[in-house]
C-alpha cells in the first residue's frame, strides 16, 4: 500500500452540519479562552512592577525546564504522587500537541492548500497514532490515581477523564466501522483497539451513528473545558505554573527586600502590603498560580499545632477578593491571629510545586500592620523597647555582652586594631548567645574548639548590636535598618575578616540582607568552619560519645540558606554518636517555633509548635537500648525552644549544640 494512503480521514463520519457546529463551538471556546487569558494577564500587569534580573532567569532556565517536566519538586517528596502527576502531565501535553497537529493538517494543508493529506500520513502518521494512544493511556492511569487519591480536585480530574475517556470510545468506534478498508494494522492505535473489540460484528451504520453522536459529545466538552481553563481557579496554573518558575528567583530565599522608610512616611506612600494595589506582579502570578494543593498547609508547623494559620488560605483568600476591592485586607480578607501565628520557616515555599511564596505576603501584611497602624501583639513592645534603648531585644545594658567570655582569652576587635594584628575571624556571638546563661555555653564550647583548632578570632564585644533580624521579621522595617546602618558602620570601621556567626538568624542577616546597607561580607556560620577544620585536618574528633543523636534542622540554616550537610557530617566524624534522622527532616525539617519573633511570645497550651518537634523526636528514638538519647542542634534559638519543649514532655532528652558536642569529644581526648 502507498504510504499516502496509510492515514485516515479528520472528520471521518461527521456531517457538514457536525462540522459547522464544531467550528462555532471552537470560535465559542477559544474566543472565552483568550478573554480569560486577558483577564489574567490584566490581573497580573496592574500590580506593581518589580525589578527582573533577565541574567539570573537565563542562568536558572534550563535547570528550570527540567524541574517542571520532571515534576522533581513533588516527586522527591513522594514519589508515587510525583508519578501521577508526570502521567497527567505528560499526557495532557502529547494529546494537546497531538490535538494541534491534527489542526495544522487539516485547516492549513487541507482546506487551505488543497494538499490531501498534508504530511500526516505514512510513517509519520503510524507513530503518531502510537504516540498518542501510548500517551493518552498515562494520562487516564494518572486521572484514575488523582480521582482515588483527591478530594478538592476530584470534579476537575473526572472532567478530565472524560474528555480521555470519551476519545478512546470514538476511536475504537472508527476502528470497528472501518475494519475492512483500513490502510494500517489496528495495533498502532494499541489502547484504540482494545475499545474497538465490544463493536465487532456490530453494523457499521449501527457504530456511525452512536459515533457522530458521541463524537460531538467529546468535542463539546474538550472545548469546554478549554474555555474555562482561564477562569478556573483550580486549573489555571497549567498557563501560568511554568512561568511563575521561571520568576522564581526574583525573591531570593531568606532575604527580604529594603524599604526607603523615611520616603514613604514623607511622601505618604504605602509601606508593606495593605492593599490588593500594594501586590507586586510576582505576587499576583503567585495568586493565580495556586493549585490550592494544601502541601504548604500540610507542613505549616503553626497550621499542624492547631492555629489558625494556612498559607494556602492566605493566598487564595488575597486571590478570592475582588480586583477592584479597595478595602484594607486585614480584617476583611485575613486576621492578625493568621498572620502573627508565622514562625517565617518558609517550609511553605519550600514546599509549593510552582513556586508560590505566602511568607512574602505575610512579612508584608506585618510590615504594613506594624509601620503603618501600630498593630501588633503586646509583647512586641517589649522587643521594640530593648532595641531601640539598648540595642537587644533582650533589653540588657552592653556592658553584659562579655559576661559569657568570663575566664577566657578573647579579644575585642578594638584591642586587636590597636595592638595592630590580624585575626582570621570576627566572631559574631549574637544577643541569644551573649545574654540567656544556657547559650553562653554554647559560645564557651566554641572558643574551646577554635582553640584546638588554632583558629585567631575576635569580638566586638560592647560594639555589637542586634543585628535587628528580630524587628524586621515582626514587621519594623525602620528599626531593622537603624540597627543594620550601625552595625555595617561598627563592622566597616575595622579591616573585618570573615565573620563567625553562631545564630542562623545573624547568620543570614548580616549575609543577604547587609549588602543593602553597606556592609559585604563573607559570613560563616559555625558548623561550617568546624566541619571545614575536621576536613582540613586543623581539628581531631577522637573522643567517643556514646549515645544515639537526631539533629533538628535549623529553618534559617536549612532552608533558608541550605546548610544541611555540614552539621551532619561533623556528627558522623564523632566516634560513638548513632545517628538517626528525622522523619521531617532537612528540607522538610519541622520548625522549633522560635522564627518570626516568636521567640517573645508566649504559646496558648496545646498549640506550641515546640512540643510538636518534640513529638516527632520521641517518635524517632523511642525509648529503649542504644546508650542515652541527645538533640543536636546548631541555633540558639532552637536550643532554647527544645529545651523548653524536651522538658514539658519530660523527656529526659538534652539538647546540644554542634559546638558542645565537638568541643566534648575533644576534651575527652585531650584526657
Amino acid at each position: 500500500m502507498a504510504p499516502e494512503q496509510v492515514t485516515r480521514q479528520v472528520f471521518w463520519n461527521i456531517c457538514a452540519a457536525g462540522r459547522v457546529a464544531f467550528y462555532l463551538m471552537a470560535i465559542l471556546a477559544v474566543a472565552a479562552f483568550a478573554y480569560g487569558v486577558w483577564r489574567q494577564a490584566a490581573r497580573v500587569l496592574q500590580a506593581k512592577p518589580v525589578d527582573v534580573s533577565w541574567a539570573r532567569i537565563r542562568a536558572s532556565v534550563w535547570r528550570k525546564l527540567t524541574a517542571l517536566i520532571l515534576n522533581r519538586s513533588v516527586a522527591r517528596r513522594n514519589p508515587l504522587v510525583g508519578w501521577m502527576h508526570r502521567s497527567i502531565m505528560w499526557g495532557f501535553l502529547t494529546l494537546f500537541i497531538g490535538t494541534l497537529i491534527v489542526a495544522l493538517e487539516y485547516d492549513l494543508f487541507q482546506v487551505l492548500l488543497g494538499r490531501r493529506p498534508g504530511f500526516w500520513y505514512g510513517r509519520f502518521f503510524l507513530a503518531f497514532e502510537l504516540i498518542l494512544d501510548s500517551m493518552g493511556a498515562l494520562f487516564l492511569v494518572g486521572l484514575v490515581f488523582a480521582l482515588v487519591r483527591q478530594t478538592r480536585l476530584r470534579f476537575l480530574s473526572a472532567s478530565l477523564f472524560a474528555i480521555g475517556f470519551t476519545g478512546f470510545i470514538v476511536e475504537g468506534m472508527r476502528l470497528a466501522a472501518t475494519a475492512a478498508e483500513l490502510g494500517y494494522s489496528p495495533h498502532w492505535s494499541p489502547i484504540g483497539h482494545v475499545f474497538s473489540q465490544p463493536w465487532l460484528g456490530t453494523s457499521p451504520g449501527t457504530i456511525r451513528s452512536w459515533h457522530a453522536g458521541l463524537w460531538l459529545f467529546h468535542a463539546a466538552i474538550s472545548l469546554g473545558w478549554v474555555a474555562m481553563l482561564p477562569y478556573s481557579a483550580g486549573v489555571v496554573h497549567i498557563l501560568t505554573a511554568g512561568l511563575n518558575v521561571l520568576v522564581e528567583d526574583l525573591r531570593p530565599k531568606g532575604r527580604l527586600a529594603a524599604l526607603d522608610v523615611e520616603a514613604a512616611f514623607e511622601k505618604e506612600l504605602p509601606l508593606g502590603l495593605g492593599h490588593l494595589s500594594d501586590l507586586t506582579r510576582k505576587d499576583a502570578l503567585d495568586l493565580i498560580s495556586c493549585t490550592e494543593c494544601g502541601r504548604c498547609e500540610a507542613n505549616c508547623p503553626a497550621n499542624g499545632s492547631g492555629k489558625l494559620l494556612s498559607p494556602r488560605s492566605i493566598i487564595t483568600k488575597l486571590r478570592d477578593m475582588p480586583a477592584a476591592d479597595t478595602r484594607p485586607i486585614m480584617g476583611n480578607a485575613i486576621t492578625a491571629e493568621e498572620i502573627w501565628a508565622c514562625t517565617t520557616c518558609m517550609a511553605c515555599v519550600e514546599v509549593c510545586p510552582v513556586s508560590i511564596d505566602p511568607l512574602a505576603k505575610i512579612l508584608e501584611l506585618r510590615r504594613n500592620e506594624v509601620m503603618i497602624h501600630d498593630r501588633y501583639p503586646d509583647t512586641f513592645g517589649d522587643l521594640f523597647t530593648g532595641m531601640t534603648k539598648r540595642g537587644n531585644p533582650w533589653n540588657q545594658h552592653a556592658s553584659s555582652r562579655m559576661e559569657w567570655a568570663r575566664g577566657l582569652e578573647v579579644r575585642t576587635m578594638a584591642e586587636v586594631a590597636a595592638a595592630a594584628e590580624s585575626v582570621e575571624y570576627l566572631l559574631w556571638v549574637g544577643c541569644s548567645v551573649s545574654f540567656d546563661p544556657r547559650n553562653q555555653k554554647i559560645a564557651r564550647s566554641l572558643v574551646k574548639v577554635l582553640g584546638a583548632a588554632r583558629v585567631s578570632f575576635a569580638v566586638l564585644g560592647e560594639e555589637e548590636g542586634c543585628t535587628g533580624d528580630p524587628a524586621r521579621r515582626v514587621g519594623h522595617e525602620y528599626l531593622f535598618q537603624e540597627q543594620a546602618r550601625q552595625n555595617v558602620e561598627t563592622l566597616n570601621s575595622y579591616s573585618v575578616p570573615k565573620i563567625l556567626t553562631l545564630c542562623p538568624h545573624c547568620f543570614n542577616c548580616i549575609g543577604k540582607e547587609y549588602p543593602d546597607f553597606g556592609g559585604n561580607y563573607t559570613v560563616v556560620h559555625h558548623t561550617q568552619l568546624i566541619h571545614e577544620l575536621i576536613e582540613s585536618g586543623r581539628l581531631q574528633l577522637n573522643g567517643r560519645i556514646d549515645a544515639k543523636v537526631t539533629y533538628h534542622d535549623s529553618c534559617y540554616l536549612g532552608r533558608h540558606n541550605g546548610v544541611y550537610d555540614p552539621p551532619r557530617r561533623i556528627l558522623e566524624k564523632i566516634p560513638g554518636l548513632d545517628i538517626i534522622d528525622m522523619p521531617r527532616s532537612r528540607e522538610t525539617g519541622m520548625c522549633c517555633g522560635s522564627g518570626g519573633g516568636l521567640m517573645w511570645i508566649e504559646e496558648e497550651p496545646g498549640k506550641r509548635v515546640n512540643e510538636r518537634r518534640v513529638e516527632q523526636i520521641e517518635d524517632a528514638m523511642p525509648k529503649g537500648g542504644g546508650g542515652p538519647r541527645v538533640v543536636a542542634s546548631a541555633c540558639p534559638f532552637c536550643m532554647t525552644m527544645m529545651e523548653d519543649g524536651l522538658a514539658a514532655k519530660n523527656t529526659g532528652i538534652p539538647d546540644r549544640d554542634i559546638a558542645e558536642l565537638v568541643a566534648e569529644a575533644i576534651g575527652r581526648q585531650a584526657g
